[in-house]
């Protein structure tokens, strides 16, 4: 038998082989239910070239809003928060037709409709949860764009917000776990924002997190809402840069 045939009957018996232990096997079907229900709604991945395109600045509008917001909220100051939260519904309406059906906007829907709720009450807890929770969720859309680091921006905003409000409230040994919390996102997260053109800003954030954990930890309310400030400026550099790329 020629040398050939025979290289060809032994790919094919190792190919049967491979199949027979289920290498070559199409993947097993998700299963409709679990051991305690249903499980995770996943979506399809985007399309390929749909996953390098940058972010709607829609996105970075609404983490800028949300700033606005929540200082309303943290300050009590019901007017700007009720003005943040209606240019933020008219961002979000912006926003939903150029994201599509990606996870995380069914759940920013449901949030921003519980935000204006608890804004329109003046319930300052409520409002400050819901605010993280729409603002996480518009971070997951985010993290569809592998290009934008706006999904990482948001985390850390989000960790900034945990920290203010309980120093807002005089609650410091919330504050001290959320100052811990946002040391540990910051670390993980500031690699994906570290470019050239904005590496300055980046440096400052780094420093500022650790200034923002010492006033916490001494409990000083004065010295913390001036690092606060460094930081909103800093920050907000840092999601001015990318807007857009």
């Amino acid at each position: 038998m020629p040398a050939k045939m025979n290289a060809a009957i032994v790919v094919v018996i190792f190919l049967l082989s491979l199949s027979g232990c289920g290498l070559l096997s199409e993947p097993a079907p998700k299963p409709e239910i679990g051991p305690a229900g249903k499980p995770v709604e996943s979506k399809p991945n985007p399309p390929f070239l749909e996953r390098f395109q940058a972010a709607p600045t829609e996105l970075y509008d609404l983490e800028s809003t949300a700033g606005v917001v929540f200082e309303g909220i943290a300050k009590a100051d019901w007017p700007q928060a009720q003005a943040g939260i209606d240019n933020l519904q008219i961002l979000w309406q912006q926003a939903k037709p150029a994201v599509g059906d990606k996870k995380g906007v069914k759940e920013a829907e449901e949030a921003i409709g519980k935000l204006a709720t608890a804004v329109n009450g003046q319930k300052a807890t409520a409002a400050y949860e819901t605010l993280i929770k729409f603002m996480g969720s518009v971070g997951d859309i985010g993290k569809s764009y592998k290009l934008s680091p706006i999904a990482d921006i948001i985390a850390v905003s989000n960790s900034i917000r945990n920290v203010s409000f309980y120093v807002e409230d005089n609650d410091w040994k919330k504050a001290t776990a959320k100052v811990k919390e946002l040391q540990g996102t910051w670390e993980q997260l500031k690699p994906s924002m570290e470019q050239i053109g904005i590496l300055g800003e980046i440096t400052k954030v780094h420093s500022t997190v650790t200034q923002l954990k010492d006033a916490v930890d001494a409990e000083n309310k004065g010295a913390f809402m001036e690092h606060q400030a460094n930081i909103n400026e800093s920050m907000g550099r840092v999601r001015n840069f990318f807007r857009g790329k």
